[in-house]
């Protein structure tokens, strides 16, 4: 390897406050520090700003300003602290910290494009003016452009996304994916608790916060077309969010109480039995928000298949490791058609399993994720004419 980086990684969120970037910017630093690397996470929360460390990532809190939807603007980066960083690595979308590090012209900056920013039709209880959507979609598309154009090194996390997406595709990127820790989960396959537990056939999981862009409605309309087939199975839905209780509703409505079971909020340990017991998980998310989907590799790696929508992004997964299958989105008979097909051949769904799980192992570990961002890292680096 070559001489180690001092790496500043910038999100606009990070822990204690939990999502999809917030995870993989965790998980990036700790693989990048495992392998000798310096890295300094810089983040801002409501609340005193400050720092503190956790090995072996350092963490700093930078002073903001929030704005509507409890977005977070103005932030003040220490830019002493970053002028003595090698590399800058945003994340975006939101696009707060790029347009201030961007004035930092020695220091190449790599940026990871997460997903589309898509504004949706109804806020709450509130339906959006058709005008007032417009203008806001148009002034996201041209802030993301200015944004795009100021950073070195752009990385999408699949091709297929990239390839569709307006404003990505217009712009030269680098394919990265998500990943997980396959040493943790090659662990816990082996722990005698994980192991005793006995998978069942007939049970459909969904893991992910209850929100519509989630696609919860289509999956709980499948379940009420598999009911009515005559069809035996349970559905259970982990996770917490605002349409908790529309869901419930719905669940009642179609008087589905004895197939689905709400579990609510799960700590990840225990979450590992979940997937172990169920016979399939479904990601039946339908916009361009869901750009990868961390459940299917989880999932996949505790042997568990997936169904998935066919939505650019999400359905990377499936087409290479063939560990499951895609259905269209926002289509309940189709799914509802795939997951009788899939309860009724177990031996089947054993197959594909097999396929993901090892897939998912030898291409989305961490480590191997980490090297490919070192090499990107190094090659900035020397594009830029700096010395390692």
């Amino acid at each position: 390897m070559m001489n180690p980086l001092k790496i500043a990684m910038l999100s606009s969120y990070y822990f204690p406050h939990k999502g999809g970037t917030e995870r993989y910017v965790h998980d990036l630093s700790h693989a990048l520090a495992k392998r000798g690397h310096e890295v300094t996470i810089f983040s801002h929360y409501p609340g005193p700003a400050g720092k503190y460390e956790t090995e072996p990532v350092r963490v700093v809190r930078v002073p903001s300003l929030w704005g509507p939807f409890y977005s977070p603007y103005l932030a003040w980066l220490p830019e002493s602290q970053l002028r003595r960083q090698d590399i800058m690595h945003s994340h975006a979308p939101p696009f707060y910290f790029t347009n201030q590090v961007s004035r930092i012209k020695k220091i190449p900056h790599v940026l990871t494009y997460h997903c589309d920013i898509e504004i949706p039709e109804q806020l709450g209880v509130f339906k959006l003016p058709g005008k007032s959507k417009y203008l806001l979609d148009t002034y996201f598309r041209k802030t993301t452009e200015i944004h795009l154009k100021k950073v070195d090194q752009i990385v999408a996390t699949t091709h297929s996304y990239a390839e569709t997406s307006p404003l990505l595709r217009n712009y030269p990127y680098r394919v990265i994916p998500l990943g997980i820790h396959g040493e943790r989960f090659r662990k816990a396959l082996e722990q005698p608790e994980i192991q005793k537990i006995q998978r069942n056939e007939r049970e459909i999981l969904y893991v992910g916060r209850l929100v519509a862009s989630k696609g919860l409605v289509f999956l709980i309309e499948a379940a009420k077309l598999l009911r009515d087939a005559g069809e035996s199975f349970t559905l259970t839905i982990v996770g917490t969010g605002e349409d908790l209780l529309s869901l419930k509703l719905l669940v009642h409505t179609y008087d589905l109480e004895k197939q689905v079971y709400f579990a609510g909020k799960v700590e990840d340990n225990e979450l590992l039995h979940y997937y172990k017991r169920a016979a399939v998980l479904v990601l039946p998310s339908f916009v361009r928000l869901e750009a990868f989907g961390i459940v299917q590799l989880e999932a996949l790696a505790m042997g568990t298949p997936v169904i998935v929508s066919d939505i650019p992004g999400v359905n990377e997964v499936v087409r290479k490791s063939q560990g499951g299958y895609l259905v269209p989105p926002r289509d309940p008979p189709a799914l509802a058609d795939q997951l009788a097909q899939a309860l009724r051949n177990p031996r089947e769904l054993r197959y594909r399993a097999e396929q993901g799980q090892a897939y998912v192992f030898s291409h989305y570990d961490w480590n191997t994720i980490a090297g490919q961002f070192e090499e990107l890292y190094y090659e900035t680096l020397q594009r830029k004419g700096k010395s390692l």
